[in-house]
């Protein structure tokens, strides 16, 4: 649960940097639950370019609990991403007319990032890949590609809909915070490359559970922390 305290940390300058005033915009209250949603989802996005499953060195776990750590970190990231389409179509189902090749280009590159994030786990299961790709590097290099479309459309929809994102410097560090998640994982790799493990350190093994249990705690805490955070600023 150690990892629980850093992403909330995270999760915390998060809201406090891309969430304006609370009088900048004027929206009602079932817009701004649709909209912190959509923060909600980005947020997670990013920790996936973090825990790519590959195993770090800290905690000292053996790879299944890294691995279960991505899965449940993306079925957070989809809970949102739902949760925050589902409530905007509620809010004001008009909307859906954005996503029309007449729409905005920031809407119709959300639509796009939404339908890739839902694509590409279902891709990533055994027996899809399997078929799908001649070999598992195959697979990995689409899964990155895919990936980083995600990340890209999610982030152009974000600053180009100026929803609480408006100021440059808000703008400028959203584009920043994606590049930086974009080089995570290729940084993660030559660190690790370079990490030297004192003999007789094993990997502690049988960690699988504990990755649910994280990603319970921070659902749950995100959720908390969400929703009084978007009463404060009201």
């Amino acid at each position: 649960m150690f990892l629980s305290l850093p992403l909330l940390c995270a999760y915390s300058v998060f809201l406090l940097s891309f969430w304006r005033a609370r009088d900048d915009l004027h929206l009602s209250l079932p817009w701004d639950v649709a909209m912190i949603g959509g923060f909600g989802a980005f947020f997670f996005l990013l920790t996936l370019f973090t825990f790519t499953g590959r195993p770090l060195p800290f905690p000292f776990f053996d790879g299944k609990f890294f691995l279960s750590l991505h899965r449940w970190l993306t079925a957070l990231f989809l809970g949102f991403l739902a949760f925050h389409i589902g409530a905007i179509v509620v809010t004001d189902p008009q909307i859906l007319y954005d996503f029309w090749p007449s729409g905005t280009p920031g809407m119709q590159f959300g639509a796009l990032a939404a339908f890739l994030a839902m694509l590409t786990p279902g891709l990533a299961f055994r027996r899809v890949w399997r078929r799908l790709f001649a070999t598992a590097g195959i697979f990995r290099i689409s899964h990155v590609i895919l990936a980083s479309a995600v990340l890209g459309g999610s982030v152009f929809h974000i600053v180009t809909t100026r929803v609480h994102v408006v100021l440059s410097w808000q703008v400028w560090a959203c584009v920043s915070v994606a590049a930086v998640a974009l080089v995570l994982p290729a940084t993660e790799r030559w660190l690790l490359a370079r990490v030297t493990v004192r003999p007789g350190w094993k990997r502690r093994i049988h960690t699988r559970h504990l990755a649910g249990m994280l990603a319970g705690v921070i659902f749950c805490a995100a959720t908390i922390e969400t929703a009084a955070f978007l009463l404060w600023r009201r």
